[in-house]
């Protein structure tokens, strides 16, 4: 029970600072996101914006006390579906993190396609060894007595069957090499564009214009989730290590994975920004890619329109027509044609 208990206050945590973090955000997603073309970074950046939130209804009718009983066809679907919004969550950053090393590297098309087909291969070969998991732990259980007194709304499936356990180990070295090969090009890629720096710069500052902060920590996010994916079984399913890091999937990477989009997207590099225009944004508007605007946290102040009397104008036909006659253009005009002001 420590454990559960541990595994449903971490969920909540991140939960809610998730929740907390859309609302804060939504204006500048409306601002920023929704007057772009359709492209795969807006594509991108909506599926991490929204997806993750999805599952936050169904995780709780299913993984709380909640005193409900689910027919156990819906704790199938309702399985089922987490599962399918997880992993399209965590392939989605991981797309948008390849997508922005390929602008960085600036490489040929020719190397993108190397490397989507290396992760698209990779990616399926670790699902289709997790299939007859995925089918055991979703199988149709009955709500068993000890869970009906606690107030769960399904009974998760019992021991799993053995070659099951094996093809899981596999599926987790895979993923482990996986997520070994996109931190390995991460690296890569900061030291080639650091040696075409070199004496011009050190490396925190090409970490700091290239977005090194959002790539490193989706990579070793990616990474750790893969070391301990492929021990889960041995750790137990109920492991704080385990635990933090789905989490940190489901909120943290959607999370860095936008940020990361949206430093591409204002970058001022023209090599980047011409890779950036011809895969994921069309390029920004006048006025849009400032410098000194987070565009995440920050909205630009809009500047109160002064009045005086019955609702004219304060002071602006003066501030900018300095050294004019007093009263302004609209007064000299009036003089001209002998009218009253």
């Amino acid at each position: 029970m420590p454990a559960q208990v541990a595994h449903d206050t971490l969920k909540v945590g991140f939960q809610t600072f998730f929740v907390y973090y859309y609302l804060t955000t939504v204006a500048t997603e409306v601002n920023l996101m929704w007057p772009r073309r359709w492209r795969w970074g807006k594509a991108l950046f909506l599926v991490n914006r929204y997806f993750p939130m999805m599952s936050y209804a169904p995780n709780v009718l299913t993984g709380f006390r909640v005193h409900i009983i689910l027919a156990p066809k819906a704790c199938m679907i309702n399985r089922i579906f987490q599962l399918a919004v997880y992993r399209v969550c965590n392939y989605s950053a991981e797309v948008a993190l390849l997508l922005c090393l390929h602008a960085l590297l600036g490489a040929r098309p020719l190397y993108l396609t190397a490397i989507m087909a290396t992760y698209l291969a990779l990616t399926l070969g670790m699902n289709i060894m997790q299939i007859g998991y995925l089918l055991e732990t979703s199988r149709i259980v009955p709500l068993s007595k000890f869970d009906r007194e606690l107030g769960h709304a399904c009974t998760s499936p019992g021991l799993l069957l053995s070659a099951n356990v094996q093809k899981v180990a596999i599926s987790g070295y895979i993923s482990i090499a996986k997520a070994f090969c996109i931190f390995a090009l991460a690296l890569f890629i900061f030291l080639v564009r650091y040696r075409n720096q070199a004496g011009t710069c050190n490396l925190l500052h090409v970490l700091r214009r290239d977005s090194g902060i959002y790539i490193l920590s989706l990579a070793a996010i990616r990474l750790s989730t893969g070391v301990v994916g492929a021990f889960r079984l041995k750790l137990g399913l109920l492991n704080i290590p385990d635990d933090i890091l789905v989490e940190l999937n489901g909120v943290a990477v959607p999370i860095l994975a936008n940020r990361l989009l949206l430093n591409m997207w204002r970058t001022q590099d023209p090599e980047v920004r011409k890779t950036v225009s011809s895969i994921l944004f069309d390029p920004p508007h006048p006025g849009e890619d400032s410098e000194d605007d987070d565009e995440e946290f920050r909205d630009r102040p809009i500047e109160m329109v002064r009045y005086e009397g019955l609702g004219r104008r304060r002071a602006l036909g003066r501030e900018e027509t300095v050294g004019t006659p007093q009263g302004g253009t609209g007064a000299t005009q009036a003089a001209k044609n002998d009218e009253g002001v």
